[in-house]
């Protein structure tokens, strides 16, 4: 990867460089590749990487960030890890004596495993990750067997016939690569190590496992297994879909479980502002082994409207400070994007007492403020039927020039409905394009309701 080895780069690599890249960390990467005062002895491609890598490291694993001394692996390998938070979630879920880390990466589930006190094993295949990984354990005080080598290969050595053997709690975590061969991939059985064909000596071997997937994956691969699923967990930051974890149980003797027969569905968002988390929203539910059972929801009915709604004939130049014609409060919600992934909003819905809009329009409704909802909940201002016309006459009426448009279950895009009315994103209020029941077109006026359940 580099005209040096990695192991004499990592010898090499001490204060006087990390000082020279400090200078830099604020600037842009032209002005460290054209430096003329460059340093010589390591690699120029090496350090390009540092200064890179320490940029998304910022971002992803701030308690990294600060610590002087870490070498970082290329920038693919940093795309690839989990995030802090993330991370710190997955180190939560389990509570075992020895963890192993199977597919190890650049660590960063391993640094928080191992900081929940569990003794860590970390096995990675790629050599140059892995000597990276061994030297910042060390500098991050984490004390670890770090084994270069493929999982296969580890999972038929003696030294995990004696961890088996000795061990009162051993728990395995894969986070299978979905990179083969140069080309991305979502399903398990596509990415490396497979896990299906691991899966017998897995399941005759540890107490519990852990597998990470995509947030593409379909989770009607793992339902399909021999062994029942103990829960699936999708993962959010801010509400953007970040893993799938499939969490196993093999030994029910050593291992409590609240759910024999059944799977837990759980969503849960990580909500952050810049490097701090805020806090969590979550929802779980339990199902059958072969999946969530369909549920139904009312819809709502026509004789709403009028209580959501100003009057269609004349535009409004409040729109603010109402709550509708009669001043009466309503609300939309939106679940969670991880409740959507598990298919399990309609379940959600029911459990909050809400109101569907459309078969096919994943948005709720409900007269009542709902504040520990998990997901975004928007107060509607004003609605309308989105007549070419009368839409065109709020628009004057309303908006300077800023107003954000989300469309759901709507013919139109965002894009289009901003370049036909000459409007832009901005502001406090949105305009949501949708389809309510029966089969309407409609426009909710809202303002978004700030509250982290």
């Amino acid at each position: 990867m580099y005209s040096q080895d990695i192991e004499s780069i990592i010898a090499e690599y001490n204060s006087d460089y990390t000082d020279f890249l400090e200078a830099f960390r604020d600037g842009s990467i032209e002005e460290l590749i054209l430096s003329k005062s460059f340093p010589s002895s390591l690699p120029k491609q090496f350090l390009i990487d540092q200064l890179i890598s320490h940029k998304k490291v910022q971002q992803k694993i701030p308690c990294f960030s600060s610590v002087k001394g870490l070498v970082y692996p290329p920038p693919i390998h940093v795309e690839q890890s989990s995030s802090e938070w993330t991370a710190s979630f997955k180190a939560k879920l389990v509570e075992t004596e020895i963890i192993i880390d199977g597919t190890g990466g650049m660590g960063v589930d391993s640094y928080f495993f191992a900081k929940r006190g569990m003794k860590l094993w970390y096995i990675e295949s790629n050599e140059h990750l892995c000597r990276i990984t061994q030297n910042n354990f060390t500098i991050l005080g984490i004390d670890a067997e770090v084994v270069h080598g493929r999982l296969e290969d580890f999972l038929g050595s003696p030294e995990f016939e004696v961890l088996c053997a000795s061990s009162s709690s051993l728990t395995l975590f894969i986070d299978p690569s979905r990179r083969v061969q140069g080309n991305k991939v979502a399903g398990l059985a596509d990415s490396e190590p497979n896990l299906f064909r691991l899966w017998d000596r897995i399941a005759i071997s540890v107490d519990q496992l852990i597998v990470k997937a995509s947030p593409m994956a379909h989770i009607e691969e793992v339902l399909a297994i021999e062994y029942p699923i103990d829960s699936v967990h999708a993962v959010s930051v801010n509400n953007e879909l970040k893993e799938l974890l499939y969490h196993y149980r093999f030994n029910p003797d050593k291992q409590k479980s609240d759910n024999e027969g059944q799977i837990w569905y759980k969503s849960v968002d990580i909500r952050k502002n810049e490097r701090v988390e805020q806090g969590q929203q979550s929802f779980a539910i339990l199902a059958e082994t072969q999946g969530l059972a369909p549920v139904s929801v009312p819809f709502i009915q026509s004789d709403f409207l009028p209580s959501i709604r100003t009057s269609t004939n004349s535009t409004s130049n409040n729109v603010k400070e109402k709550g509708g014609a009669d001043g009466l409060n309503s609300y939309l919600y939106d679940p969670i994007v991880g409740a959507k992934k598990l298919a399990c909003m309609d379940h959600l819905a029911l459990e909050y007492g809400l109101l569907k809009l459309n078969s096919h329009t994943h948005l709720y409704f409900s007269k009542s403020l709902i504040e520990h909802f998990p997901g975004r909940i928007f107060e509607i201002l004003d609605g309308f039927s989105p007549s070419h016309k009368f839409l065109k006459k709020w628009i004057k009426a309303n908006v300077s020039k800023h107003i954000n448009i989300w469309t759901l279950n709507y013919p139109l895009s965002s894009q289009a409905i901003k370049k036909k009315y000459g409007i832009q994103d901005g502001g406090e209020l949105t305009l949501i394009f949708t389809r309510i029941s029966p089969d309407h077109h409609w426009v909710f006026v809202v303002k978004r309701v700030n509250y982290l359940g």
